[in-house]
């Protein structure tokens, strides 16, 4: 995903930088320099489109900010907009899902009354999503909702088959040292999963990658690492300890 390593990378870029280095996926987070953004016109969607067709990367997602915990239900509907217009976005431009994510639990609200509503949120985004092909996932984020038991009810109040979950590889999976607590909770809906640097000793990434492989998990891992000024070397490095986790 570009965030942060490819934030500033235009998108021939970050094509070619994964090409280079062997990625195959991409997720293109809303802000940064690709600008890939519901702005464009339809000859550029036309021609966001072409380049990934005519390159061997693949457009998985659109990683936006969307989010439905807020109080305020004005607040919930202006994102649900928001995300409805990165839905078009994404079947324009070939990208398989969008991203959303829930970020923390309003104070003086229910826990439980917030999870619902989130969930509620994600059916009405997963329907949308589900109209123009795309499906729909939520990034395990935010203080008290990235809790993987929180995760796992505004799944379930999701109850959408076209909305997922994303992991995120929050220091909050580990559990005695281990994480197969929280992977068997989100497993069922996981579509994708996001990476930190795969070297960090506070998070068992050998024992991750061997409950994916277990698991017949076919769906991207994308590296979610800081910039550095040697990119492709990271690259390089990344993609090595990810095969040898992987094997």
């Amino acid at each position: 995903m570009t965030y942060n390593l490819a934030k500033d990378w235009d998108l021939p870029t970050i094509i070619k930088n994964c090409q280079t280095t062997g990625f195959a996926s991409v997720e293109l987070r809303t802000t940064h320099a690709h600008g890939v953004e519901p702005s464009l016109s339809k000859a550029q969607r036309a021609e966001t489109r072409r380049r990934f067709d005519d390159s061997p990367v693949e457009l998985f997602g659109l990683g936006t900010t969307c989010e439905f915990q807020s109080p305020d239900p004005a607040t919930v509907r202006k994102n649900i907009a928001m995300c409805g217009e990165f839905i078009d976005l994404a079947a324009d431009v070939g990208a398989k899902a969008v991203k959303v994510r829930p970020n923390g639990l309003p104070a003086g609200v229910a826990v439980e009354k917030t999870l619902e509503q989130i969930g509620a949120a994600l059916a009405e985004c997963g329907a949308m999503a589900a109209e123009r092909g795309v499906k729909l996932y939520m990034e395990v984020h935010g203080g008290g909702t990235q809790e993987p038991a929180n995760a796992a009810a505004i799944m379930r109040h999701a109850n959408h088959p076209n909305v997922y979950c994303g992991w995120n590889s929050n220091k909050t999976d580990v559990k005695d040292g281990s994480v197969k607590e929280a992977f068997e909770l989100l497993r069922p809906t996981m579509l994708a999963a996001h990476l930190r640097d795969l070297y960090l000793p506070d998070y068992p990434f050998r024992e991750f990658f061997s409950l994916l492989k277990a698991s017949g998990f076919s769906g991207p891992t994308l590296a979610e690492i800081p910039p550095s000024e040697d990119p492709i070397r990271v690259m390089h490095y990344f993609r090595a300890l990810w095969q040898a986790y992987a094997e």
